[in-house]
């Protein structure tokens, strides 16, 4: 072998050494995740417990906008948070049937305000 190609061969080695080290040094430097998947999972979550707490009740919707219930023998109509008094009527729960008392006295849910004044005029007298 030459010497012209010895001098040739060392340079190309030369160079891709260099290549090889700033390359590995880069590489080794930069952070890196041990899971790309994990890192965005691990951003959500830290994401999701940053957000304020609710309450369950809160948490579940209900389909359902009225209440109606029995105060002082007669039907009462809450809103669906069962707090507020949406309306008071004058029918007395003596004068329902025993399996709608039964539905009254454990809250009896209605679905829609149409629903809700249907039921009320046919118990009304």
């Amino acid at each position: 072998m030459s010497k012209a190609n010895r001098i040739r061969l060392f340079c190309v080695f030369s160079a891709v050494g260099c290549c090889l080290a700033y390359g590995g040094g880069y590489y080794f430097s930069s952070p890196k995740d041990v899971n790309p998947l994990v890192t965005p999972l691990a951003k959500h979550l830290q994401q999701l417990e940053a957000l304020p707490e609710i309450s369950p009740s809160a948490a579940v919707l209900s389909p359902y906008k009225f209440v109606i219930c029995e105060e002082d023998g007669y039907l009462i109509v809450y809103c669906a948070d069962r707090e507020t008094v949406f309306e008071t009527t004058d029918i007395r729960v003596e004068d329902l049937p025993l399996k709608l008392r039964q539905e009254v006295r454990d809250g009896k849910l209605m679905y829609s305000e149409q629903e809700l004044y249907n039921f009320l005029e046919s118990y009304s007298s």
